[in-house]
C-alpha cells in the first residue's frame, strides 16, 4: 500500500495479524532479519516459541520499521495433536460400534438365550421335552428344531431305561423270593450234610442277588436324580437312633463304639437318602471291622467322619468308590456300598474322602448348608 502511494495510520498496530509499522527519522538500508523469540501467549497462560520478522523499507523518504511474528508449531505437539484426534476418533467408534451391537443383538440374539436358559433349565426326570419355539432367524429356528428332537429322544430313553431298570429289578426279585423260599423248605427235608451245604450255599448266593438287584436299581434311580426334593434333616438324631438300633449287633461283635456327636445338626437333602447314606456308613463300619474292634464316629456342624479297625488295604483306598470294587474280593459283600455313598454325597454337594492307616479306615465326608439348631 505504502509503494502504490496509498495512506494509512503506520501508527496502528494490527494486532490480530501481529504485524507492527512504524517509521523512522532515520535512514536505513533495506534489510530483512528472521529470529526466534518467546511471546508470552494469553490463552495457553505461558510462554511460546515463535518466529519473528523484522524489515527495513525505504519508501519515498521515510524508512519504515516493519516487524510480525507467528507461532512454531514443534514436531511433538503436532504427534500429540493427532494422537489425541485419533484416540478421540476411535474411542468413538468403539462406543459407537457398542451401542448399536447392543440395541442391534439384544433383540436379535434373545431368541438364541431363551433357548439356552431352556436348555439350562431342562431335567430329564421331569419328562417334558423341550418344544421348538418360532423366531424371525432361519438359524434360531433350525436350533430350536434340532434342541426338540434331542430332548424328545433324550426323555424317551431315559422314559426306556428307567421302565426296563424297574421292571427288571421286579421282575427278578419275583424268582429269587420263589427260589429263595424253596430253599427255606429243602432246608427242613432230611438232606446230608454235604447236600445241606450246597443249600447254604445256594442261600447265600440268592441273597446276594437280590441285594445287588435292589443296589444297582437305587444307583439307577440316585444317577436318575429321582430324589430331589429335599428337606431339612436332623443328621444328629438319625445318627443317635441307628446306633441304639445296631446296639445288640454290635455288641455280638463285641465292638467298642466312640461318639463324639454334636446335638441338633441339620442337613438339606432327600430324607430316603439321608438314611441311606448313614446306614451304609455304619454297616459297612460293622461288617469290614474285626473282632473287638473299634469304631470312632464324630460329627460336627460341617464335617461327618466314621472311622473303624480293620486290615490295612494294598491299593488305594479311593478306588473302593468305584462300582464292584472290594478290599476282599471273596467277601460277600457286593461291593455298591461305597459306591451309592458317593453317588448320594454328590448329589447333595458334599465332598467325601476315604483314608487308611495304622489298622484304621477313615471316611470323613464335608457336608453343605448345614445349620444348627
Amino acid at each position: 500500500l505504502m509503494e502504490e502511494g496509498k495512506t494509512f495510520d503506520a501508527n496502528e498496530v494490527n494486532s490480530d495479524e501481529n504485524l507492527i509499522i512504524k517509521p523512522l527519522n532515520e535512514y536505513r538500508k533495506n534489510d530483512i532479519r528472521i529470529a526466534d523469540t518467546l511471546i508470552w501467549d494469553h490463552r495457553l497462560e505461558q510462554e511460546e516459541r515463535n518466529v519473528k520478522v523484522s524489515a527495513y523499507r525505504n519508501i519515498g523518504d521515510t524508512t519504515y520499521y516493519i516487524s510480525t511474528y507467528g507461532n512454531m508449531i514443534e514436531s511433538d505437539d503436532i504427534t500429540e495433536a493427532v494422537v489425541t484426534i485419533l484416540l478421540w476418533i476411535l474411542g468413538m467408534q468403539v462406543i459407537g460400534a457398542l451401542g448399536i451391537g447392543y440395541f442391534v443383538s439384544g433383540p436379535l440374539f434373545k431368541p438364541f438365550r431363551n433357548t439356552l436358559k431352556r436348555i439350562q433349565n431342562f431335567k430329564l426326570n421331569e419328562k417334558e421335552y423341550l418344544k421348538a419355539e418360532p423366531t424371525n432367524v432361519s438359524e434360531f429356528n433350525d436350533l430350536n428344531i434340532f434342541v426338540e428332537e434331542m430332548t424328545k429322544k433324550a426323555v424317551s430313553d431315559y422314559k426306556n431305561l428307567k421302565e426296563f431298570a424297574e421292571n427288571a429289578s421286579h421282575e427278578l426279585q419275583t424268582p429269587l423270593a420263589i427260589a429263595k423260599g424253596k430253599l427255606e423248605l429243602l432246608a427242613e427235608t432230611d438232606l446230608s450234610a454235604e447236600q445241606f451245604k450246597y443249600v447254604e450255599n445256594l442261600e447265600r448266593t440268592i441273597k446276594k442277588l437280590s441285594r445287588l438287584s435292589e443296589s444297582l436299581a437305587l444307583l439307577t434311580k440316585i444317577e436318575n436324580h429321582e430324589f430331589e426334593n429335599s428337606q431339612e434333616v436332623n443328621l444328629s438324631g438319625m445318627i443317635k437312633e441307628s446306633i441304639d438300633s445296631f446296639r445288640e449287633f454290635t455288641d455280638l461283635h463285641e465292638l467298642h463304639i466312640d461318639t463324639d456327636i454334636a446335638d441338633e445338626v441339620v442337613i438339606n437333602i432327600h430324607p430316603v437318602l439321608a438314611d441311606i447314606l448313614w446306614t451304609n456308613l455304619y454297616q459297612n463300619a460293622i461288617r469290614h471291622n474285626i473282632e473287638n474292634g473299634s469304631i470312632r464316629i464324630v460329627l460336627t456342624d460341617d464335617t461327618l467322619s466314621i472311622s473303624n479297625t480293620g486290615k490295612d488295604l494294598d491299593f488305594d483306598p479311593e478306588l473302593l468308590f468305584e462300582r464292584f470294587k472290594k478290599a476282599d474280593q471273596n467277601s460277600n459283600s457286593i461291593g455298591l456300598g461305597l459306591s451309592i455313598i458317593k453317588r448320594i454325597c454328590d448329589q447333595a454337594g458334599f465332598s467325601i474322602s476315604y483314608t487308611n492307616e495304622k489298622g484304621w479306615h477313615s471316611i470323613q465326608i464335608t457336608l453343605k448348608s448345614v445349620k444348627t439348631g
